[in-house]
């Protein structure tokens, strides 16, 4: 609803100015609620993570919280989630709601703040607090904020500039993605370049993961293609149309095996999708499984079109396909930082060519174009991110 009103406010000028009057006006009064929350002490050892907003228990913060809870020291870790939201979290866990008095007394009272989004223009951080700031992308195919400075609004524009300058410390994991974080998020402080928390799980063991997925869809002794498209800012559905039948065959022609395709669709394209998605045995809905990254790194074969997630599935060299039907609209809307016909991902812009593409797929050669990739953006994962974030922690705490 929020994304829809400041669409809404972008085309109407006058809603506009109200609108950003009143984002003004808030983060004042939000401003004024932490100055009284400073009656409480900021309590040592505890952590406040949040990840999309409170709507789901993941992404980078989630593994730098396995990694905390690893640690002799007790930690108290707290998570921001709505009330709506069913997560299972770890024993040691606090689950708080995400309204407006815990999340301001939680982060007024926490040592240390993790989080892959924003915080809420007006969010007042003490000095002796840190604020990790993960991200939930690395180094993307869409232009972020400050790169596309013509198309973002104001509320977006004066949130990334408050954030970055309150963020102590970014978690980077490549060079491309440090040289973003300076110039698009208008950020000089530090960034710690020891990959990406939630990348650490393509660099072990899948066998646990792989058997979480299978029971949850009941699916036995079958290869798994993702279809993970990313969202439209118009909320529309027309370019997610996919032949899954065809799909499925020519997969099936070329890497052999029976497959299954799991679709796992971005929140803001939830609505309506089933309208033209018929769920079955060998189409399956993957949209309410929490973990995405358990999915990247037990399928054998990604399909998306202009998300980061195709980054991080190829962080171990797995297959992925780009089913981009509205490339020059999306280019309009957001642009690009690659030209993607030069991206290892083989490119398809209809149902037609995404069969073709599969069914020539050379991996000698995408094998070879993706380490060009990973030397072009510097890629630095090594699947001991969170660790790192860990020990950055507590030499923080050591030295404060």
């Amino acid at each position: 609803m929020v994304e829809r009103i400041k669409r809404f406010a972008v085309k109407n000028k006058l809603c506009q100015y109200i609108v950003n009057i009143l984002f003004l006006v808030y983060g004042f009064l939000l401003s004024v609620l932490y100055l009284i929350m400073r009656i409480f002490p900021v309590q040592d050892k505890k952590v406040v993570c949040c990840n999309m907003k409170g709507k789901r228990y993941g992404d980078n913060p989630k593994y730098i919280t396995d990694a905390l809870l690893k640690k002799d020291e007790k930690y108290d870790v707290v998570w921001i989630l709505e009330k709506n939201i069913k997560e299972d979290l770890p024993a040691n866990v606090r689950r708080v709601p995400n309204n407006l008095l815990s999340v301001t007394y939680e982060l007024a009272t926490s040592q240390i703040w993790i989080d892959s989004n924003t915080k809420q223009y007006g969010t007042l951080k003490r000095k002796p607090q840190l604020y990790i700031q993960t991200w939930h992308g690395s180094y993307g195919l869409k232009k972020v904020y400050g790169d596309i400075i013509d198309k973002i609004t104001f509320i977006d524009k004066i949130t990334l500039k408050y954030n970055s300058k309150i963020t102590d410390l970014y978690i980077s994991n490549s060079k491309r993605t440090s040289e973003i974080y300076r110039r698009a998020f208008w950020y000089s402080g530090n960034i710690l370049e020891c990959g990406s928390p939630r990348n650490d799980i393509f660099f072990k063991d899948t066998k646990p993961y792989l058997e979480n997925v299978q029971k949850y869809f009941g699916i036995q002794d079958k290869k798994m293609a993702l279809y993970a498209p990313t969202f439209r800012a118009d909320f529309g559905l027309e370019a997610l149309r996919l032949n899954y039948e065809n799909l499925k065959k020519a997969l099936e022609r070329r890497f052999y095996g029976e497959w299954v395709i799991l679709v796992r669709l971005h929140p803001n394209n939830i609505s309506d999708a089933e309208t033209f998605i018929k769920y079955n045995n060998s189409v399956i809905n993957a949209t309410p499984y929490n973990n995405m990254q358990e999915l990247l790194a037990v399928c054998d074969v990604l399909i998306t079109d202009y998300s980061s997630c195709m980054f991080d599935f190829a962080t171990k060299n797995k297959i992925c396909f780009l089913y981009a039907t509205d490339v020059e609209k999306y280019r309009q809307e957001r642009d690009y930082y690659f030209e993607l016909e030069d991206l290892p991902f083989p490119l398809a812009q209809n149902n037609r060519e995404l069969e073709e593409v599969i069914l020539r797929f050379d991996e000698l050669q995408y094998q070879r174009d993706l380490q060009k990739l990973f030397t072009e953006v510097g890629i630095c994962e090594s699947g001991e991110a969170s660790t790192c974030v860990v020990d950055y922690i507590e030499h923080w705490r050591k030295d404060k």
